[in-house]
């Protein structure tokens, strides 16, 4: 729509120890980086900040309570803001709501037919972005190592490609010759299918991905990272079911919780541990006979 579009600086130290130190108790560790980057904003001189108000993106379900409250937290712990621009976006409403909050906000910048020009082009590039992970998933890859380990990774994308809050968690694991899952490589239909196990609706969008994910990863990964927030609520529960279907399923899984005190040769090592696990089980199976008794050889 002819505006100039600023965006915060990749996530370092800086704006990590900022955010902590403007965050109230209790707050997770996504949030306290939020906080760090809209103050790296503020210090670039914008005249707004885009901060919605995004109550759900899918009927009947939630996002994060926190997230919710986003502009509101904002306002409270930072002083000296330019005007937040906070359209509500509520998905429980229907895709017309959406829509037409969005085109709200935009008209006030632009003729409302660039605006809702501007909503069916980005929408559009958003499809073919998901299309894209999709495409690209270790299903409809053409090639693939029979001897690497597949593992699934799974957490909330914003912490799992964030390199800095991560720590570059899936490219380690690719360095390692690992090929690697992610919820956002399997299509919601196929989410939705394997989330059905619960004897209860997941009423988080969140959670019901990556409940269903680790269901549909279990015949498919040799073992299952879990990457999750310290002091988040969501992340307590789902991260304990996954937990427990692993175990009650044999499926190796690994826990990380991050947090700003989390360091990296502690992270490291465990993730090093587990994949030598992994490999040794991985080995074991290939020297058995088909009736599962080792196969000895001179």
């Amino acid at each position: 729509m002819g505006l100039q579009v600023v965006i915060s600086d990749q996530t370092n130290k800086a704006i990590l120890d900022y955010g902590v130190k403007a965050a109230v108790d209790g707050i997770c560790l996504p949030v306290k980086v939020y906080l760090g980057h809209v103050h790296n904003l503020v210090s670039k001189g914008v005249d707004f900040l885009f901060i919605p108000y995004i109550v759900s993106v899918e009927k009947a379900e939630y996002i994060c309570p926190k997230f919710m409250g986003l502009p509101d937290i904002i306002r409270n712990c930072l002083d000296d803001l330019p005007p937040l621009l906070s359209p509500t976006i509520d998905g429980r409403r229907g895709t017309s709501k959406v829509m037409w909050s969005y085109i709200k906000l935009g008209s006030r910048f632009a003729p409302l037919h660039k605006a809702f020009e501007a909503y069916r082009q980005a929408t559009a590039q958003q499809c073919r972005y998901e299309q894209q992970l999709v495409n690209n998933s270790l299903d409809n890859r053409a090639q693939c190592s029979p001897n690497s380990l597949v593992i699934a990774v799974l957490g909330h994308e914003y912490l799992l490609h964030d390199e800095f809050i991560s720590m570059g968690i899936i490219k380690r694991l690719q360095q390692a010759g690992c090929e690697i899952m992610t919820a956002e490589q399997i299509d919601p239909g196929t989410i939705a299918g394997h989330s059905c196990f619960l004897k209860k609706r997941m009423f988080w969008t969140s959670g019901k991905r990556i409940l269903g994910s680790a269901h549909y990863f279990a015949a498919k990964a040799d073992g299952i990272v879990s990457l999750m927030s310290f002091a988040c609520g969501t992340d307590s529960m789902t991260t304990d079911l996954v937990d427990r279907y692993c175990h009650r399923n044999q499926i190796p899984h690994l826990v990380i919780s991050l947090d700003e005190h989390t360091g990296q040769t502690g992270v490291l090592t465990r993730i090093e541990a587990f994949l030598d696990l992994l490999k040794r089980g991985k080995q074991h199976e290939n020297h058995l006979s088909p009736y599962g008794k080792p196969v000895h050889s001179n």
